[in-house]
């Protein structure tokens, strides 16, 4: 099981370019990485998606736009045409922040119905299309994340993902077991968040997580294949 998870790690990886000053160079420079190793797909913020799905074009890395990114706190409104948007530039993927306040008041119908709204605006011509959500478990803590998962599978999205970059910490792996748990094969699981080192992608990839977030996938993957020819 682990030679097969090194062998093909690139692509459990969302390369991911997701910062406010990102350039067009950059955008570039990461769709040429993505397809050098075989990323799953190129995460941007969705001004550079229709840039990013042409680079893309011909290959099997996906086009991921961030979505409501990161706060997750304007309207359902400004979010479905936000979705809108994704869905005509091409994006294959997006990543939603769920409003992490609204939640945290316990407003569990207007949190469903938000989701819920992005993924049938997004999905609307192609149920293929893949909407993570964003859960911010550093922000809601342990104890909720059951019901964050519950909530996005009850909306129809398809993968829960642990955070966006910008809240206190990234992936930690009793919050990664958590999501799992609280998922019992009904949705899938995004580990995103200060993951930097084979050991932990491969760790997070053993438990059941099936994408990994972040910067550190061309890093990770060359230590794979150095472990791999070592052996």
């Amino acid at each position: 099981m682990r030679d097969e998870i090194l062998r093909n790690i690139a692509v459990y990886f969302d390369h991911s370019l997701c910062k406010a000053d990102a350039t067009r160079g950059e955008v570039e420079k990461f769709c040429a990485e993505a397809k050098a190793y075989g990323f799953g797909s190129v995460v941007v913020n969705s001004s550079n998606g229709r840039l990013v799905k042409e680079l893309l074009k011909g290959t099997s890395v996906k086009t991921c736009c961030t979505m409501a990114y990161p706060l997750g706190s304007m309207t359902t409104a400004t979010k479905v045409f936000e979705a809108k948007e994704c869905r005509e530039l091409g994006a294959d993927e997006i990543d939603i922040v769920i409003n992490v306040g609204r939640f945290l008041d316990g407003d569990d119908e207007y949190v469903r119905n938000d989701i819920k709204a992005v993924v049938e605006e997004f999905k609307k011509d192609d149920a293929d299309k893949a909407v993570k959500v964003i859960i911010e478990t550093s922000i809601i803590g342990i104890e909720q994340i059951a019901r964050a998962v519950e909530l996005s599978i009850e909306a129809g999205a398809d993968y829960v993902k642990t955070s966006s970059g910008y809240a206190n910490y990234g992936a930690k792996p009793d919050e990664v077991q958590e999501m799992l748990r609280a998922a019992a094969g009904r949705i899938k699981v995004k580990a995103s968040g200060g993951i930097r080192t084979l050991e932990d992608a491969v760790s997070y990839i053993e438990m059941g997580a099936v994408r990994i977030g972040g910067t550190s996938g061309m890093n990770i993957c060359d230590a794979a294949k150095e472990l791999l020819q070592n052996r």
